[in-house]
């Protein structure tokens, strides 16, 4: 059964983390995973600079390094009854058909999670929304938030630069209402702001922002907050939340790290009490913010109305 199981994990090995997608966007750790522990090592603060030193002799300090390592979790998806499965060997699109789903659900899985380890934490990091009132689309949530509006990005644009973040390559992922409520009130302004090269609209639709690529998920796969004085980012699988307001996550890629385990293929061949066999998938696979006090991250968070 060796070519059997050597066929899943090719298949499966490609599609994991397809390109152009916001997971890639980040410190790829992959090459540093070891067992279930990515193992770093992260400079210290820098050494102070004085100009006109006029006191001597000047104090030595020592530089501490930090390690911060982060665990890998396992993702793994529910077993698939597949029957015939010689047939699966060489009927690609059959094989493919099965993979897909799997596929996706590791995908959107892992996805959430990376998303809730990259949500910023700190007040410092998390700006809320100005826009006019609509009503809640978290799943779950009720009442009124404010929208997004360009003036949002302005704004995140500007903690970013005090943050010294390089301008070229940042990103963000945001609620595809959040996108809807930029591009429905304030086409004309993206329109105006295309021509000074701040906004790109390629075939109709708004791919980058105040030099933010935009990267837009729907409302079963987007980062939430809770509605507390700082809000809290709330883990994928929480349930629902009447006072959830959605986030858009803004990065530089330079400032997250994710890494993926190596992918299993589980196939259990021709169980007689099934009549055909079955296979299932694991992954593992983690992420975080490069640094304890979340520079280079923020989040645009709904502001709660009512």
């Amino acid at each position: 059964m060796a070519i059997q199981k050597q066929v899943w994990v090719r298949d499966v090995a490609e599609k994991l983390f397809p390109p152009n997608t916001f997971m890639m966007e980040a410190i790829n750790d992959d090459s540093l995973v070891e067992n279930k522990t990515v193992n770093l090592n992260e400079a210290g603060a820098e050494p102070t600079v004085v100009e006109n030193r006029s006191s001597f002799p000047a104090t030595a300090t020592g530089r501490t390094d930090t390690s911060p390592n982060y665990d890998l979790i396992e993702f793994t998806s529910d077993p698939s009854l597949i029957r015939d499965i010689e047939q699966i060997e060489v009927n690609y699109d059959k094989r493919q058909s099965v993979l897909r789903q799997h596929i996706e659900a590791l995908n959107k899985k892992i996805a959430n999670r990376l998303l809730y380890q990259w949500s910023p934490t700190q007040a410092a990091n998390i700006l809320r929304t100005t826009g006019a009132d609509r009503p809640a689309q978290v799943t779950g949530a009720t009442g009124v938030r404010k929208m997004c509006k360009v003036e949002d990005f302005v704004d995140v644009v500007a903690l970013f630069d005090d943050m010294d973040v390089p301008e070229e390559g940042r990103v963000v992922c945001m609620p595809s209402f959040m996108y809807n409520d930029l591009v429905k009130l304030e086409w004309k302004t993206l329109l105006s702001l295309q021509t000074t090269g701040k906004a790109r609209i390629e075939g109709g639709m708004l791919n980058s922002l105040m030099g933010f690529k935009i990267f837009k998920r729907g409302k079963k796969n987007l980062a939430s907050y809770t509605n507390a004085g700082t809000p809290a980012p709330r883990l994928p699988d929480a349930g629902a939340l009447t006072t959830a307001n959605a986030g858009a996550i803004f990065w530089h890629p330079d400032f997250v790290r994710r890494a993926k385990g190596e992918v299993k293929v589980y196939a259990d061949i021709d169980k007689p009490e099934y009549y055909g066999s079955i296979f299932s998938t694991m992954a593992r696979a983690n992420g975080r913010k490069r640094y304890t006090d979340e520079t280079g991250v923020v989040a645009l968070v709904e502001t709660w109305v009512s």
